[in-house]
């Protein structure tokens, strides 16, 4: 029994297909078809079920496929372990944000990769239920996101600062507006939300819930940089994270008159799994930056 053919019938199974594990490794797909039929051989078992168009995992597949997940995880773990007696002089760290929480990371980004040039850094912008499958699928080292309503107990979540939703907009717009909003005066602002199922979107839902609150949605998208361009340079509103404006001198954050509407930012990673140098250094990194800093104290 081999490494590689543990990942090629994991890979298979994971996507039920040759083809498209085929496209996914690299390799042919006549390779993977030989290699998981030596493997099937060894155990003496089918542990893949072949038509002319699906392939399923047999009885005995769906026995054999997480202990096999888990050697490759092992095998990974001690490839990292030995990355990390190196120094942070190779490997790669996979950082996984919201949308919303993106321009938070950049000033950290900027010193991690100006003190580890070597390490290569990957970042993925999704939504919190898409971080979520990627930390349990193993493809994020850590997730940057508002902390959920919703606990996942394979996950740790650890809080890095406490921010406010917001009623946003040009100054010129916000002009003699009650601080803080009261949750009923929001239908009065023509608004650019972001998509439900987004976090700020989400709180918003929850903060409106139980309020008979009609609001005046003009628009809508999925990216926060859009949003914010739009406002920046219209009379509308959007409701975010205070913190998304920071650093947009021309916008103004009111927050929001309701218990609910404190967002956690935190850092979320999959318990049990070994944290690699380059986490806990980014990490590190993120926590003693100035603005963290300033938020905390």
């Amino acid at each position: 029994m081999e490494l590689r053919q543990l990942k090629y019938f994991v890979e298979v199974a994971k996507l039920g297909s040759f083809s498209l594990a085929s496209k996914s490794l690299y390799i042919t797909q006549s390779t993977i078809s030989q290699q998981i039929g030596k493997l099937e051989e060894e155990m003496g078992v089918r542990l893949l079920t072949r038509d002319t168009r699906h392939v399923s995992l047999s009885d005995y597949g769906e026995q054999f496929l997480p202990h096999a997940m888990k050697v490759i995880e092992d095998a990974q773990m001690c490839t990292d372990i030995i990355h990390d007696v190196k120094d942070l002089h190779t490997g790669t760290l996979t950082i996984g944000s919201t949308y919303s929480f993106g321009p938070l990371l950049m000033q950290s980004v900027r010193d991690f990769l100006r003190l580890y040039p070597h390490v290569r850094l990957q970042m993925i912008s999704t939504s919190w239920a898409g971080l979520q499958q990627k930390l349990l699928d193993r493809e994020l080292d850590i997730a940057l996101a508002y902390k959920s309503s919703i606990d996942d107990d394979r996950i740790d979540s650890r809080l890095l600062f406490e921010n406010r939703l917001c009623l946003i907009g040009r100054k010129d717009e916000l002009e003699g507006c009650e601080s803080p909003v009261p949750v009923d005066a929001l239908s009065r602002y023509p608004l650019a939300l972001p998509f439900k199922g987004l976090q700020a979107r989400d709180m918003l839902e929850s903060v409106l819930f139980g309020h008979e609150v009609d609001l005046d949605i003009r628009t809508e998208n999925n990216s926060i940089h859009a949003i914010l361009d739009l406002v920046r340079s219209s009379p509308l509103l959007t409701i975010l994270s205070g913190e998304a404006v920071q650093h947009i001198p021309e916008l103004k954050a009111i927050p929001i008159d309701h218990p609910e509407s404190v967002m956690h930012g935190c850092y979320h990673f999959l318990k049990g799994v070994y944290q690699k140098k380059s986490t806990r250094t980014f990490i590190n990194i993120l926590t003693e930056n100035n603005k963290f800093k300033a938020i905390f104290g």
